[in-house]
């Protein structure tokens, strides 16, 4: 996981539970502004929560680097030709 990606997962859990909140608020009698108060205190929690959790699992780890096996793409697929 990359920090582009943790930064991606914490906004997508920031705007779900702003949703969530915001509009069960509403649907419960909430004014909207009370409602979007609400919502924008859980998108902020959530999403630092989401944010500081996948940083910290993802500290030790660093990212994968691709390796360029050029070989390995060249004769990939030859054995299928081939009829017996």
């Amino acid at each position: 996981m990359t920090d582009i990606q943790i930064k991606k997962m914490a906004v997508s859990f920031a705007l779900l539970s702003f949703a969530i909140l915001a509009f069960g608020s509403v649907l419960t009698g909430s004014r909207m502004t009370t409602a979007f108060i609400r919502g924008a205190e859980a998108a902020i929690v959530f999403g630092a929560l989401a944010w500081s959790f996948g940083s910290i699992v993802m500290s030790g780890k660093e990212a994968p680097e691709e390796e360029e096996d050029d070989e390995a793409d060249v004769s990939k697929g030859v054995q299928l030709d081939e009829t017996i």
